[in-house]
């Protein structure tokens, strides 16, 4: 957990350093669907996600800055094969309906570009690079399996900002593909992101 504080730090010096000068910020709802072993842990499509980001621009078509997130993934499996536990020096194996849930908290910095400059609904390419923190747990009957870790992680995003209301406001959209390097009982790390939210010229 340290590293991950100190990684936010650092995304929240960005975030003031973007606010003294001009700057886009965003609030988005996160729609996530996870992809490779971590779609196998859990599937679907889940609707419990926000996140947050400010963009500096360095130049009328580019912005540096960061962002923040957090998405929550839940699946019910039924027929599953048993799981093997030891406990306490006891070997055995637990089965059942089991209830699969994963906690995502990326935060990273930021880098886009607008074609054609900002605004007037125009296509970005963004990336970012930082860090996730991820929470697994199984859940058994009475009985729950429980792993975390803090890896590396990486963000390629396309999107598109539609301006509505006074000038400077609009509607945000974007695509996310969000990677995590294995860390500790964890394995990589892999979602689909779709962002839907409001953003604002600062």
């Amino acid at each position: 957990m340290k590293k991950i504080y100190i990684v936010m730090l650092f995304v929240i010096g960005a975030f003031s350093f973007s606010n003294a000068q001009e700057s886009y910020w965003a609030i988005n709802w996160d729609i996530t669907s996870a992809m490779g072993d971590t779609g196998d842990f859990v599937g679907g499509v889940n609707f419990r996600g926000v996140s947050v980001e400010g963009r500096y621009f360095i130049k009328k078509d580019m912005t540096i800055g960061g962002s923040l997130g957090w998405n929550t993934l839940y699946e019910k499996q039924d027929n599953l094969p048993p799981i093997e536990i030891e406990v306490e020096g006891y070997d055995g194996h637990l089965s059942g309906t089991q209830l699969h849930y994963l906690n995502t908290v990326p935060v990273l910095f930021t880098s886009h570009y607008y074609m054609e400059g900002f605004g007037k609904g125009k296509i970005f390419l963004g990336a970012g690079i930082g860090g996730v923190y991820a929470e697994s747990r199984n859940d058994i009957g009475l009985r729950s399996i429980y792993n975390d870790s803090f890896g590396f992680a990486f963000q390629p995003e396309i999107g598109t900002m539609i301006p509505i209301g006074y000038a400077g406001s609009g509607l945000n959209i974007a695509v996310k593909y969000l990677y995590g390097t294995s860390a500790g009982d964890l394995d990589n790390l892999s979602t689909l992101t779709l962002s839907v939210g409001f953003g604002f010229l600062n």
